[in-house]
């Protein structure tokens, strides 16, 4: 694929801990985990990147790196992907997750708290203006809320599709973004209410495209698939097929960098949705984040890995 997909966002590092409990702590009713396992790979917008890296496409991260040691772990985890980085004023954000018996126990978050000033953006709005395709990975870290990247990517998103994956705390998407995907909570919390039913997802994703100006919006759900407002009126409800999850981390990632791929391919906007429901369910079959593991059997799995580590 000779299209240049640029992910633009807020990276993090992600670590998993992962071993097995037994016994409750005396100090305290919280369970013991003798942790075997410690894994490191990017987060947030990183992860994505690193998901494209598995299908075989050199992508461009633009984002935004603290010069600390979690830093310098992140820049080690992306060895597959080109890097394009300003300047975090700020410590890495990382979150830690933490699994006992292959359930996840708790989630620890360092540096995740006031947001830190971006500087040096030129080379993230370059990378923009250099894209045939943008994954806007909003983490609720600044980027995306940067004056300078939000007008190259308003102007990009007149002549190129823009996928955006919005965050609670992050910015709004730029007007005629072709296709942005919150999840149902964030849908929820965007209209200021409950989705209780695809039904109700629907009229959000429809409300939330003319709130944006947006060739479509589709209202991602867990299980139930997704549904998708269009801008010539219609719509569509796009059934998952059904898999046991144990840790869904990933999902959102997946979704919004296997519509980029559809979309770099010249798909539909209906046919890179379908698909993406599609990789979406086989990602997590095939155990999610947890797949970026050294003992994964598939070709694909050694990719993804190779990809990241």
């Amino acid at each position: 694929m000779n299209a240049r997909i640029v992910v633009v966002g807020d990276t993090l590092l992600d670590v998993d801990l992962s071993g097995a409990s037994t016994r409750i702590s005396p100090d305290g009713p919280v369970p013991v985990v003798d942790v075997s396992d410690r894994r490191e790979r990017a987060g947030g917008a990183g992860l994505v990147a690193a998901l494209l890296a598995t299908d075989g496409v050199r992508p461009t991260l633009a984002t935004a790196l603290s010069g600390d040691a979690g830093a310098a772990r992140i820049r080690a985890a992306l060895s597959g992907v080109h890097l394009v980085a300003a300047a975090l004023e700020g410590p890495t954000p990382t979150k830690t997750r933490l699994h006992a018996n292959g359930h996840p126990v708790a989630r620890i978050d360092e540096g995740c708290g006031a947001v830190a000033p971006v500087r040096r953006a030129a080379s993230v709005v370059e990378a923009i203006g250099a894209a045939d395709i943008v994954i806007a990975a909003d983490y609720g870290r600044g980027l995306l809320a940067n004056a300078e990247v939000r007008a190259a990517l308003g102007v990009r998103a007149r002549e190129i599709p823009v996928v955006w994956d919005p965050h609670p705390r992050g910015a709004e998407p730029v007007d005629g973004c072709r296709i942005v995907t919150p999840n149902r909570s964030e849908a929820a919390g965007l209209c200021g209410r409950a989705l209780t039913s695809p039904e109700d997802a629907m009229r959000a994703a429809d409300q939330l495209r003319r709130r944006w100006a947006a060739a479509c919006v589709v209202v991602t759900l867990d299980a139930d698939g997704a549904a998708a407002a269009l801008e010539d009126g219609g719509s569509v409800r796009l059934p998952a097929q059904q898999v046991t999850v144990a840790d869904a981390c990933g999902a959102g990632d997946r979704f919004s960098s296997a519509v980029a791929l559809a979309l770099a391919r010249r798909e539909s906007v209906v046919g890179a949705l379908a698909e993406a429901v599609a990789a979406c369910s086989a990602f997590l079959a095939a155990g999610g984040v947890a797949a970026l593991a050294p003992d994964a059997a598939s070709a694909s799995l050694i990719r993804s890995l190779q990809a990241v580590s």
